[in-house]
């Protein structure tokens, strides 16, 4: 994964490519993090009591895996705010 990535280049004294790696998983940190503000936006600014309907969470198509999936992290980030989150994804 990325996060290896960063730090085989960084063991290997590859300073720049463990910087470029580490930037883009804060790239995608801040890209969930747009997206569940642009949700809650778009719903009055609150999701408290409202029933969101996820469809797809697992981290690529056709796979069960869940590990480092994009869709954990914006579920949490609903929960937190008071939504009620319905997840479908048949594979999971």
């Amino acid at each position: 994964d990325i996060l290896n990535l960063s730090y085989i280049a960084s063991t290997l004294g590859l300073t720049e490519v463990a910087d470029y790696w580490a930037s883009t998983v804060s790239m995608n940190d801040y890209q969930k993090n747009r997206f569940t503000t642009n949700v809650i936006r778009a719903l009055f600014n609150t999701v408290t009591n409202k029933r969101i309907a996820v469809l797809g969470f697992a981290f690529k198509k056709d796979t069960g895996d869940t590990r480092e999936s994009a869709a954990i992290d914006v579920c949490k980030a609903l929960l937190v705010d008071g939504a009620r989150v319905a997840i479908y994804d048949p594979k999971v």
